[in-house]
């Protein structure tokens, strides 16, 4: 994103320019298509072309990833991993985030990410959904408060333990907040909901 330049809303290709959506409820509802256990790679590609830009193509499926990740990369919504190599020189497969270093997840704090925003910019997200562009609720979102409570609870998922003797209380009062806002593990549902 730069403030210098207005956000594209148009995607080209092969000469013919398409509208995209690039709302942030879009966009968080690709990131659950592209985490559905059940689709395909194939299927996640089209449906995620048609998620975006409201149509399907008829070109072979090598050609429409090429597109969709062009798209994602364009549009900073996925980068690209850099490519890896082994001793010999050899490319290795790229290497994936780790899940336990995501201290966040924007389904299971929804609730919180949703009073932060409200708290610090006065934004309803309910309101903005298919208005406030992703590179915008990003941009906000990193910048939310340490004084809101999805700030706070990140903060006690990333806390590290506290060393030395005499610290006993400290640690379990700190294990004790961590198992309360611990993420859920991959498959697992939330009781709360």
């Amino acid at each position: 994103m730069k403030l210098q330049y207005r956000l594209e809303d148009t995607v080209e290709i092969e000469g013919v320019s398409y509208p995209i959506d690039l709302s942030f409820d879009t966009v968080l509802r690709l990131f659950d298509l592209l985490k559905d256990p059940i689709l395909t790679e194939p299927e996640k590609i089209v449906l995620g072309l048609q998620l975006l830009l409201g149509v399907s193509f008829l070109y072979d499926i090598e050609t429409q990833n090429t597109i969709f990740l062009s798209i994602l990369e364009t549009f900073d919504i996925w980068e690209k991993p850099k490519p890896r190599y082994d001793k010999k020189g050899n490319q290795l497969k790229p290497k994936m985030k780790e899940i336990a270093d995501q201290h966040f997840s924007f389904d299971y704090d929804a609730p919180n990410i949703y009073a932060a925003f409200y708290q610090s910019y006065g934004i309803d997200l309910f309101e903005e959904r298919g208005k406030m562009r992703w590179e915008k609720f990003i941009a906000l979102f990193g910048g939310l408060p340490d004084e809101t409570r999805f700030r706070q609870i990140v903060s006690i998922r990333t806390r590290k333990m506290p060393t030395g003797k005499g610290n006993k209380e400290a640690k379990d009062e700190l294990r004790k907040l961590k198992k309360l806002y611990a993420l859920p593990k991959e498959g697992e549902e939330d009781e709360s909901k």
